[in-house]
């Protein structure tokens, strides 16, 4: 029979009745409840992994669900470990826990509880993981004390203390001078935890890496964690992954800081490394790495400047893209020096239905991007002090984008086509659109039919004839280059060009007048200078 002790006893701050602990089948859920209860209450805690009991190390805060079976009925508890680091169990007593293993908690209690009751069966959970405060020191934005549970890792102690929105937050005063630390000077490969007196180092950067969880470790109650700047860099590029600079490490191999920086490129020369060394504060040498065993077996000092070669040919595609009036636009992989425009469009099939085939329009964003030196040198020059043929260069490059190229006639589509093509290059095909604009001083402006056969008087007929403001003066703007040209009868109308019929400007009466008078009054007064000048 089991005969309790005592009939009441101290639990978490409340007093408790034994006999309200006692379950009896006709009432279920107790224990549930309060089980829901505390993981809501630790629900901010979120766990990897199953907790390994061979592993988790107990202490005080931690609680368990606690039930004990025996011929006489059912006692259900829930054991929280004290802050001297012990559960007490009415009727059993008080067992010291703290810093044991969670199995060999587990098994003490249980042990103690078979003393007193030896056919008792006991099942023993833990419900709830404690929190407690660790200490942080050294550079970081947030140094102080910080709540974290057994299951909490350095770097998430690191995403406690450092801001991560504001790069530039903290001052660290030092000899009366202030500096600003931002996160990036916030070492996270030269971090030290310190259990008890011994050092514990932390890599964060390598953690990330390879994910080996023994550089970034789960903190236990008394940890302190020492935060650092970042000291010494290795500065690494060519054919890697990431390149860039990285914070320096000891004892780390070329090799090593290939890994960091994602490993090779694909078209990387893996026997070839140059490395870039300090001798002195000013002097240099280069060390050339020509194997996989040199670069696995070089180790690496702060300051090195790491170059790995790579071929830059290395599976390396010319393409260019056809798009418009194609049967089959897309990007084209080309041979430099060999393929034409006209292959791209019999590779793509050759022209659509609606193509204009007389036009090709060709563009590369590469050519276009080269700075035009004669254009930014002419720009430098006031206007009023310009030549001539510099405000004609001006006008021309505006006229012409750079890396472009333009048809619209027949012979000239031909001569295009047999040009041949660079990477980067884009060709458009245009629709076709038949029609000439007419502009200007007509009845009628606007668009009209291409007719080949037709001349200027039948386009100005078809808009309506010329109004009363219609000067003598008539331009054809053509379409293949923009350039206005006096009508004649050499000029020959082309499908997209533009006739345009000058008009007469309006002005106002009474301001020509006051204009003819200046004109007159200047005049008079320059005769009056000769004449005086003549006597």
């Amino acid at each position: 029979m089991l005969v309790f002790l005592l009939s009441a006893f101290f639990l978490n701050g409340q007093i408790y009745d034994v006999r309200s602990l006692k379950k009896e089948p006709d009432t279920p859920g107790t224990i549930e409840k309060n089980k829901g209860d505390l993981i809501a209450r630790n629900a901010d805690i979120y766990l990897e992994t199953t907790i390994n009991q061979e592993e988790y190390i107990v202490g005080p805060g931690d609680q368990f669900t606690f039930n004990m079976l025996s011929s006489d009925g059912i006692v259900s508890l829930l054991l929280e470990i004290s802050p001297t680091g012990d559960v007490l169990i009415p009727a059993v007593g008080v067992i010291f826990v703290d810093k044991l293993f969670l199995n060999a908690a587990i098994e003490e209690i249980r042990s103690k509880c078979l003393e007193k009751y030896r056919n008792a069966k006991i099942n023993l959970t833990l419900i709830k993981i404690r929190k407690f405060k660790v200490q942080v020191f050294g550079t970081v934005h947030h140094p102080g004390f910080v709540v974290v549970s057994p299951i909490t890792r350095v770097s998430d102690i690191y995403d406690l203390v450092v801001d991560q929105e504001i790069p530039d937050q903290n001052l660290i005063e030092s000899d009366g001078d202030i500096k600003i630390v931002s996160r990036s000077d916030i070492s996270t490969r030269d971090i030290t935890l310190w259990r008890g007196s011994m050092p514990i180092n932390v890599d964060l950067v390598k953690f990330n890496v390879y994910g080996n969880k023994e550089l970034n470790p789960q903190i236990q109650q008394g940890d302190i964690i020492e935060f650092r700047l970042k000291k010494e860099k290795v500065g690494i590029y060519g054919g890697v992954e990431l390149p860039g600079i990285y914070e320096y490490a000891e004892e780390e191999s070329v090799s090593d800081i290939i890994k960091l920086a994602g490993g090779f490129t694909k078209n990387a020369d893996t026997n070839k490394v140059e490395i870039t060394r300090f001798l002195n504060y000013l002097d240099k040498e280069s060390i050339v790495l020509n194997s996989n065993r040199d670069i696995r077996a070089m180790i690496v000092n702060p300051e090195d400047h790491i170059m790995v070669r790579f071929y830059q040919d290395y599976k390396r595609q010319d393409l260019v893209e056809i798009f418009g009036e194609v049967k089959y636009p897309g990007v084209y992989s080309i041979k430099v020096g060999e393929t034409t425009f006209g292959d791209i469009i019999r590779r793509a099939g050759g022209y659509a239905t609606k193509a204009d085939s007389l036009r090709i329009i060709i563009n590369n964003g590469m050519i276009n991007n080269i700075h035009d030196i004669e254009l930014e040198r002419i720009t430098m020059i006031p206007h009023e002090d310009r030549t001539d043929d510099e405000k004609s260069y001006i006008k021309a490059r505006y006229r012409t984008k750079k890396g472009t190229i333009e048809s619209h006639s027949e012979n000239y589509t031909r001569d295009i086509k047999s040009y041949l093509l660079n990477d980067n290059d884009e060709i458009e095909i245009p629709r076709y659109f038949e029609y000439v604009e007419i502009l200007g001083a007509v009845t009628n402006p606007g668009r009209y039919p291409f007719m080949s056969s037709a001349g200027v008087s039948q386009y100005i007929k078809m808009a309506g004839g010329l109004t009363e403001t219609a000067t003598r003066k008539k331009y054809i703007i053509k379409a293949s280059t923009g350039l206005r040209l006096p009508l004649s009868r050499k000029v020959d109308i082309e499908n997209g060009d533009i006739i345009f019929i000058a008009e007469k400007m309006e002005y106002n009466t009474w301001n020509r007048i006051q204009e003819v008078m200046t004109t007159l009054g200047q005049i008079a007064t320059i005769i009056i200078v000769i004449q005086s000048a003549i006597q």
